[in-house]
């Protein structure tokens, strides 16, 4: 029987993890009373505060601001602010307060570093993309959370693209470790039936293999080492469910160094011996009637 691929194996088209924390998001003001008492913003937070028509004041760390028509201003988690406007002519603002989650990143994006204030072009092109969210809060739609997430994520990479705020330096020097972390991993899967050290490991990453193991423990979980012994027995487990080869050739095939060490390996990962497995991996596989056998 020829060993076919799982589609875990197949070449990955796109994947990322995102999660958005919204603590607020709406038009505010246009009252002559409207002000924002003295308050820290959460430390994971982010805020972005748009004037939309008049002019109206900050505070933010002691250093006033006076804002206009287009100004955006950008809050960040632990900011000290206050706001406030002339009662005669209230101005009205669109604000935002929101955590993007990104990669394991809380908040990914105070991991870039913002100017405190934006002038907008083109102010009702800004106003035209924040209503887009606000008609998917209003929605009543049974894919509402979607619809939601969707209009959030467009306006945030439309912002984004417009102010093109850098990647902080440090968190740069930090992403490029978890990126050595991936590479890793990579190149470990496509050598899995060679034997691999630790020191060779962390070479071919360009770390040392102390500063390795325990950067590699801290991205996924477990030692280098014990990651390398997981995904082996996870190929050897496809193998012994779909193919007939002999428990000799499997160990081999995936990188043990005897079958007797593999098999060890597997039992006390597993609890049960590979040739149990296979069996069992059998049994559960229903039988096909020949009322289910579609006719040629």
């Amino acid at each position: 029987m020829k060993y076919l691929p799982y589609h875990h194996d197949w070449k990955l088209a796109c994947q990322t993890f995102i999660g958005l924390r919204v603590h607020w998001f709406g038009r505010y003001a246009g009252v002559p009373d409207w002000k924002v008492e003295r308050s820290r913003l959460a430390g994971d937070m982010i805020s972005f505060f748009f004037v939309e028509r008049n002019n109206c004041w900050a505070v933010v760390n002691g250093r006033r601001w006076t804002l206009k028509r287009g100004d955006l201003l950008v809050t960040l988690g632990g900011d000290e602010f206050e706001f406030g406007h002339d009662p005669a002519r209230p101005h009205v603002s669109l604000s935002v307060s929101l955590a993007l989650e990104q990669g394991g990143v809380a908040n990914a994006l105070l991991c870039r570093k913002f100017q405190r204030r934006y002038t907008w072009r083109k102010p009702d092109e800004y106003i035209a993309e924040f209503e887009k969210v606000l008609a998917a809060l209003a929605s009543a739609s049974p894919s509402r959370d979607l619809e939601i997430a969707g209009a959030l994520l467009q306006w945030l990479a439309y912002v984004l693209a417009y102010l093109r705020p850098p990647l902080d330096r440090a968190f740069v020097e930090e992403r490029s470790v978890v990126d050595k972390i991936l590479l890793a991993e990579t190149w470990a899967n496509a050598r899995l039936r060679q034997v691999i050290t630790l020191a060779e490991w962390a070479r071919a990453v360009g770390l040392n293999a102390v500063y390795f193991g325990r950067v590699f423990k801290r991205e996924t979980g477990l030692r280098p080492m014990a990651w390398l012994n997981q995904r082996r027995l996870q190929m050897a487990c496809q193998h012994l469910a779909s193919t007939s080869k002999t428990v000799t050739e499997i160990a081999e095939a995936c990188g043990f160094a005897s079958p007797f060490y593999f098999s060890r390996q597997f039992r006390r990962h597993h609890g049960l011996s590979p040739l149990r497995y296979r069996r069992t991996s059998f049994e559960r596989k229903p039988e096909r009637s020949a009322k289910q056998i579609p006719a040629r």
